[in-house]
């Protein structure tokens, strides 16, 4: 194929039109045949030319992912929500020769004791987007968060609502619930929501795990996004959704915001770890 001068955006000996898109922003990286722009906060996505592909001259992959809520405060503290995933694999989006304003939020505040936590700022481009994770249910009178996935129900409540604003396919799921039952003091709270699933409910003596995550290989390789914080309690803590990737409860050292590449996930129940969002633009150019 003749189409060696990638970078440059021309064809063989730096003549003639691109077969896609040239266009600057981010942090930019090159995969094969696609050119990739990651933005992990605010920026300008700018379309200088497309291409003359009749399939991707004008076409592009995104994935927007917002920020996960944080955890609630206090005993018993549900899961934060993940932030809301939105992607199309499809390559369905048709670009202008023009600047794009890309919006990436950040994380959810810890609930304070007695409050629930905070939800996640909203990631945009295009037209596109996805809500910020809803905070989990403090320990005291108060209501989990809805948002892109929900977050997780304190002792005896309800988890949150996710894929708040609905969208199509989903961006979310909802939070678990709080143990409800009599008998024991040490009742978990429910996990946050992730994008790949509910949060789970809390149980006796164990918090709910957090909603599982989403995973595509946008960057070129299969990366999670958007797991759900684990729901707190006082005998077992539990883990984030996607085997720990999202925020672990009561342990401010493990998920969110803590891992490299770790974006969109809830924190968990008391402790302040949930993760900013991101968003990726891919697009083929030979």
């Amino acid at each position: 194929m003749s189409f060696g001068y990638k970078v440059l955006g021309f064809g063989a000996g730096g003549a003639g039109p691109a077969f896609g898109i040239t266009a600057t922003g981010g942090t930019e990286a090159f995969d094969g045949d696609y050119k990739t722009h990651t933005f992990t906060g605010n920026g300008n996505f700018d379309v200088t030319a497309l291409g003359t592909d009749v399939t991707f001259g004008d076409k592009v992959e995104y994935l927007v992912v917002a920020a996960g809520g944080g955890g609630g405060g206090g005993g018993h503290g549900g899961g934060g929500g993940a932030g809301g995933y939105r992607h199309n694999s499809a390559y369905d989006m048709a670009v202008t020769v023009q600047t794009y304003a890309v919006v990436v939020g950040t994380y959810g505040a810890l609930g304070n004791p007695g409050s629930h936590g905070g939800n996640g700022g909203l990631a945009s481009a295009f037209g596109i987007s996805s809500a910020g994770g809803g905070g989990g249910h403090g320990h005291h009178p108060g209501t989990s968060q809805t948002g892109g996935s929900g977050g997780g129900g304190m002792v005896g409540t309800s988890g949150a609502a996710g894929n708040t604003p609905s969208t199509s396919p989903s961006q979310g799921n909802s939070g678990g619930n709080g143990f409800s039952g009599d008998g024991n003091p040490y009742y978990g709270a429910g996990g946050g929501g992730g994008a790949g699933g509910a949060g789970q409910n809390g149980a006796t003596i164990i918090g709910g795990t957090g909603g599982n995550g989403s995973a595509n290989d946008i960057h070129g390789s299969s990366r999670t996004y958007s797991a759900g914080g684990g729901g707190h309690a006082h005998t077992v803590d539990a883990p984030g959704g996607s085997s720990g990737l999202g925020g672990a409860s009561n342990e401010a050292g493990i998920g969110g915001r803590n891992i490299a590449n770790n974006y969109g996930m809830g924190g968990g129940g008391t402790a302040n770890n949930p993760s900013s969002g991101v968003v990726v633009i891919r697009y083929k150019i030979a």
